[in-house]
């Protein structure tokens, strides 16, 4: 009876900790830039922080450049990405619809966002369009993913470069919520589908070879 009792209540906070727990993606000191030299420079911090009740951090995890040049040259990750069938891999990814859908689902939170952007291309008239076109189109995310505007929080600035090639200078440091129960909805929601696919395409097969069987 104690053992029952001891596995019902694991099962509770199991449960607990997945309703309640979040993950904050801190992408920090991300910076992309060409404007000194011909070839392009970059650098970023990724920081993955699994919270509990959104303070009480659970585990951590930082990306950066560093980090991913000592485990490539212990796993040889570019050699092992060569080798991966990306035709396969597109064919099982969920389509433009369902990746909005999906999306929904998720609920991204945004809790800060700071942008500095300047770009330029060899066309004067393109560039303007491009800056007018991201403007808006950030002005719009904004708005759907912050639950309460703060401008200290939220801000972004977008110029143009007029210099006749083709130029960027992007800074951006950026918080990001997503709860673990969203991101576990997805996951089965992904499997279900690709499941129900592979079903279908195995049904398809069949009736295709009975068609053929029934030829000769």
């Amino acid at each position: 009876m104690a053992v029952v009792f001891f596995i019902i209540l694991f099962f509770i906070l199991l449960l607990l900790v997945v309703v309640f727990s979040t993950i904050k993606i801190r992408m920090q000191r991300v910076s992309i830039s060409n404007c000194e030299s011909k070839k392009m420079k970059y650098n970023y911090s990724i920081i993955f922080e699994l919270r509990f009740l959104n303070f009480i951090r659970v585990l951590k995890l930082e990306i950066n450049p560093e980090k991913i040049k000592k485990l490539n040259q212990k796993v040889n990750l570019t050699q092992k990405l060569q080798k991966v069938d990306f035709k396969k891999v597109k064919k099982d990814l969920p389509s433009k619809e369902e990746r909005k859908e999906l999306m929904k689902k998720l609920k991204i939170k945004l809790e800060e966002f700071h942008l500095n952007l300047e770009f330029g291309t060899k066309d004067v008239l393109i560039t303007s369009a491009i800056i007018a076109i991201l403007s808006s189109a950030l002005g719009i995310m904004i708005a759907r993913l912050i639950d309460h505007y703060e401008e200290e929080k939220y801000e972004y600035k977008m110029l143009p470069i007029y210099k006749n090639k083709n130029v960027i200078k992007l800074s951006l440091n950026c918080i990001i919520q997503i709860k673990v129960v969203h991101i576990i909805s997805i996951i089965y929601t992904l499997v279900k589908k690709r499941k129900e696919k592979r079903k279908n395409e195995r049904t398809s097969n069949r009736r295709s070879y009975d068609y053929s069987y029934g030829q000769y």
